[in-house]
């Protein structure tokens, strides 16, 4: 059997029971379909509106108008293929090395690249079609930008899928290389480095003084701006060809978009070429060092892990200072280690608080338009719904397949000393305090980049804390509430019913909350610019304590009511019929 006949196989195999899951799906709920379909529409309807205006704005700007809309599209592709390779790479990698099916799917007699490039065209579709649902809107806004025809949203689209090709190739050879060669120091090397790059933002942040502009000095802005952005316009990135079919679709070039669709479209085929050819030679090898390896550490004899931790133990002095029983502290030790054993885990966490805490400590370069109060107030807030937005992601991602990943070994946990609501409480106990500690700091650091008054600081803090174990809250519930234990892989888990209205409740929450923090600041600059009105302290101080009611009542209906329904089903055993 040729490879391109066992990758079609395999293709199909997958495809059919992809085909029965669905139509079983739903056959048995509807409301699955209803509310997938309802959001989706909702979204693409939201989205094209809101990035149609706002490029609209942009494109009239006397000037600079299309030099920044042709930046902005240059901008987000770059970042779009970023988030595909960290993306496919996650999903890649646990379906190649993680999964149980794949050692069912080894021993078959089948080419080795016919499985790596199947697992690297299911991770790309996994991983890829949040994109293009997102990507959809942004096309059509910038078709009806350029007043194009219907060959801009073809080569668009073709463009599109040729860059998700290239994106999840590049992440499947990365995966391999590194499982295949990766070394211990290699890791030591890439946390020192990472520290030096801490500790030297660190500096920066406490050291440097944005230059005060004057308030007619746009052109020098802009040229900052531009300037930041130029290593996303390099020429060899595939992104950068993409920008450019739909840049010169859009202005009536069809000669030159298909120059760069060509280009595309050679370089993605021939990624899947050099994909086959890496599994060929390094999937067997990557294959046997996983399955080989075995966890180092002190060898234990006896029942010396029975044993109560002597008093000088870390042991000891953690439970004394969490104020948890010795059954506690170990649960909360296996899921610390179970944690960090998952770099797909960590790694994308580090990164994604990693950006935001850059995004927040250079708010103060912005430019001059932050020394205007009214701005200054505008991107308090937007940070604010930033953080949550990210934190509501890996709430969603990490979180809400929690109680789901337990799996058949659920039993376990419900033969230790400690009940399953007790697990829960401990559990949003841990990730809540984390992710609160996480997103309060970065408030702090962007707060000390606007030079917010410290009142001003605590206000985003308290709301910040609320939501974080609010969020941590309503992804726990729902995971238990709709659990998935068959399913291995926490990326399909997601993509389920459960994980459908985990997504749509916390953006529901935030912005709700966002609403509520943003209302006594609304009223405020409204009479204050409108009624030549002067608020006084007290009532500042009493607008932001209604707000923070307002987020606490939130958070008590989208946190605590499903926290008390899914401690109620965890004291039952009709959760065990998803088993």
């Amino acid at each position: 059997m040729t490879s391109a006949a066992a990758t079609l196989l395999l293709a199909k195999t997958q495809v059919r029971a992809l085909r029965h899951q669905a139509q079983d799906l739903l056959t048995r709920n509807r409301l699955l379909g209803m509310t997938l379909g309802g959001f989706l529409v909702l979204y693409a309807v939201a989205a094209y509106v809101m990035v149609e205006r706002g490029l609209s704005y942009i494109h009239l700007t006397p000037l600079f108008g299309p030099l920044l809309t042709e930046r902005l599209v240059f901008l987000m592709f770059f970042f779009f293929s970023v988030m595909l390779v960290i993306s496919n790479a996650t999903i890649t990698g646990m379906s190649l090395f993680r999964l149980r099916e794949m050692e069912w799917q080894v021993a078959l007699p089948l080419p080795v690249r016919s499985i790596v490039v199947w697992k690297t065209l299911e991770g790309m579709a996994l991983a890829s079609w949040g994109l293009l649902v997102l990507s959809a809107p942004i096309l059509a806004a910038l078709g009806q930008l350029f007043h194009s025809g219907p060959l801009f949203y073809v080569l668009g689209l073709v463009g599109l899928l040729c860059l998700v090709t290239i994106s999840a190739n590049a992440s499947t050879w990365v995966l391999l290389i590194l499982v295949r060669h990766a070394q211990p120091w290699w890791w030591r090397l890439a946390a020192v480095v990472g520290a030096a790059f801490g500790i030297l933002a660190l500096s920066r942040f406490w050291t440097a003084v944005a230059e005060p502009r004057a308030t007619g000095d746009l052109v020098g802005s802009l040229h900052e701006v531009l300037r930041h952005t130029e290593s996303c316009m390099h020429p060899l990135l595939p992104s950068t060809w993409l920008a450019e079919v739909l840049l010169s679709s859009g202005r009536g070039l069809e000669a030159q978009a298909g120059f760069f669709l060509l280009a595309l479209l050679a370089n993605a085929l021939f990624a899947m070429l050099v994909t086959a050819r890496l599994g060929q030679a390094l999937f067997v090898p990557a294959w046997h060092r996983v399955m080989s390896a075995t966890p180092r550490g002190r060898p234990s004899g006896g029942l010396d892990w029975f044993q109560k931790d002597p008093p000088w133990v870390p042991g000891r002095l953690g439970r004394s200072l969490l104020r948890v029983d010795r059954a506690s502290y170990a649960l909360l030790v296996k899921d610390a280690r179970t944690f960090l054993r998952e770099p797909a885990q960590w790694g994308q966490c580090l990164l994604v608080f990693g950006l935001l805490l850059m995004y927040s400590a250079n708010l103060r370069h912005l430019g001059y338009d932050l020394q205007n109060p009214f701005w200054t107030l505008v991107v308090s807030h937007l940070n604010l719904l930033v953080c949550c937005l990210a934190l509501s992601t890996l709430t969603t991602r990490f979180v809400f397949p929690q109680f789901s990943m337990e799996g058949r070994r659920l039993w376990i946990l419900g033969l230790s000393p400690l009940s399953l609501d007790r697990v829960l409480s401990l559990k949003l106990r841990m990730i809540g305090g984390i992710l609160a500690l996480i997103t309060a700091s970065l408030v702090i650091v962007s707060s000390l980049s606007l030079q917010l008054p410290p009142r001003r600081a605590v206000f985003f803090c308290g709301a910040v804390i609320l939501q974080s174990y609010g969020l941590t809250a309503l992804s726990l519930s729902l995971g238990t509430l709709l659990p998935n234990f068959r399913e291995p892989n926490p990326a399909r888990i997601i993509s389920g019913f459960g994980g459908t209205v985990c997504l749509i409740s916390s953006f529901m929450y935030i912005f709700a909350s966002a609403v509520i923090m943003a209302l006594p600041d609304a009223m405020g600059w409204h009479l204050t610019v409108i009624k030549k009105a002067t608020l006084s302290s007290n009532e500042v101080v009493l607008g932001e304590i209604g707000a923070w009611i307002g987020v606490a009542i939130l958070t008590i209906v989208f946190g605590r009511i499903p926290w008390q329904r899914a401690k109620k089903s965890t004291k039952k055993l009709d959760y065990l019929i998803y088993m």
